[in-house]
């Protein structure tokens, strides 16, 4: 039976380009570089047709494969995982909040999912910490009225 005091409090952030795995205490385990397929591969001129519409549906295809692999990457540096806040301004946070619900070892983790503009390292730090800060103080009301 694992102790509640192995459990960790994870940030993801991912966007475009580049993912950053943080812990609570604010190290970050993992900097990953997001191996998409490109744009416009070389040699896939537009020659219309089904030619076309077919060579699209290659590179989506393979677009997927990539991003279920990317997610997997992540997945697997998630050790003793309690907590998971996936943020940042790319849509494959998305399928990672999926392929993280269907891991079975990761069944027990809470997660929650948010949309930022794009950070870099350290201020994703600041909002992984800003968020479980707030999470573990519970909710706060501000009413705006300074008391005197």
């Amino acid at each position: 039976m694992k102790v509640e005091a192995n459990f960790i409090d994870y940030g993801i952030y991912i966007d475009g380009k580049q993912a950053f795995i943080i812990s609570l205490n604010h190290v970050i385990h993992e900097e990953l570089m997001d191996t998409e397929v490109e744009e416009n591969p070389a040699g896939s001129g537009s020659t219309g047709g089904s030619k076309d519409v077919n060579q699209q549906s290659h590179i989506q295809n393979s677009r997927n494969e990539n991003l279920k692999k990317y997610c997997k990457a992540i997945i697997a540096k998630l050790e003793h995982a309690h907590r998971i806040l996936i943020f940042g301004p790319s849509m494959s946070k998305f399928e990672l909040q999926k392929e993280i619900r269907e891991h079975k070892q990761l069944k027990h983790v809470t997660e929650a999912l948010l949309v930022t503009d794009v950070l870099d390292k350290n201020a994703a730090i600041r909002f992984v910490a800003d968020h479980y800060t707030h999470v573990t103080a519970g909710p706060q009301v501000f009413t705006g009225i300074k008391s005197e």
